[in-house]
């Protein structure tokens, strides 16, 4: 399938009631680095702490990457900053702070196989036993990624081993492939959620995230930064959740 044609899928699935999802479960969001929780799922949260549904968040990597040339923010501050970002981007959206959990797997070297994968899918498992998890939401294997794409295998391990468990994908920098590459995908089924009531409070949550959405960070050109282009997939009134198999 064409990656415009999958867009179009995603952009055409049928919107579906929030609380629909909601009386589902108890959810865990799957973030590959702090900032994609806020982006892809920052309504379906916000909705889920205002009605009192649990949702925990998970941040698979320490974010100490988007910045490498930063003499003022070495690794090691950036990866402070971006956790403080975190938190304040969850209160934003009404989580409280023992709901926000940190892997600190390092920025472009989530691992997709051996050791390190297997200890990150048992920890991931156990927080979906200990938490009575019914749903997943981890970022779209397609996202053009490596930490995304590990994030994706890591979730699909743990569906395999809890059959009971939903689980979804949602897009980040999927949204910007090139209309005519390829993807290794069939037909795709999933819902849009109308997220509207809560598109301020998500929009503060992603704002959150200074050093990802403004020019804080200066002393590096080749630094990572949102711009109005590629932040325009989440500021809208939809979300999109892609039904996903282990």
């Amino acid at each position: 399938m064409l990656a415009g044609d999958a867009l179009d899928a995603i952009n055409a699935f049928p919107l579906v009631e929030v609380k629909a999802l909601l009386q589902q479960g108890p959810m865990l969001v799957l973030s590959p680095h702090p900032d994609d929780e806020s982006l892809g799922c920052g309504g379906l949260i916000a909705a889920a702490c205002d009605v009192g549904v649990p949702v925990d968040v998970l941040v698979l990597t320490d974010g100490a990457g988007s910045h490498p040339n930063s003499i003022r923010y070495p690794a090691k501050r950036l990866a402070v900053v971006r956790r403080e970002e975190t938190e304040q981007a969850a209160r934003a959206l009404g989580l409280a702070p023992e709901r926000v959990g940190h892997l600190g797997l390092p920025d472009t070297r989530a691992p997709t196989s051996g050791s390190d994968f297997e200890a990150a899918v048992a920890t991931i498992a156990a927080q979906v036993a200990n938490g009575g998890i019914r749903q997943m939401f981890v970022t779209w294997d397609q996202d053009p990624h490596c930490d995304h794409q590990a994030a994706a295998s890591m979730a699909r391990a743990v569906a395999a081993l809890v059959p009971a468990l939903a689980l979804w994908s949602y897009p980040i920098w999927g949204w910007h492939l090139a209309r005519d590459r390829r993807l290794e995908v069939a037909a795709l089924e999933g819902l849009r959620l109308d997220v509207s009531a809560f598109q301020a409070v998500k929009r503060r949550a992603i704002a959150a995230h200074v050093s990802q959405m403004t020019d804080l960070i200066d002393d590096d050109p080749a630094g990572f930064r949102f711009t109005d282009t590629t932040l325009r997939p989440f500021t809208g009134r939809y979300e999109y959740f892609i039904r996903t198999q282990p």
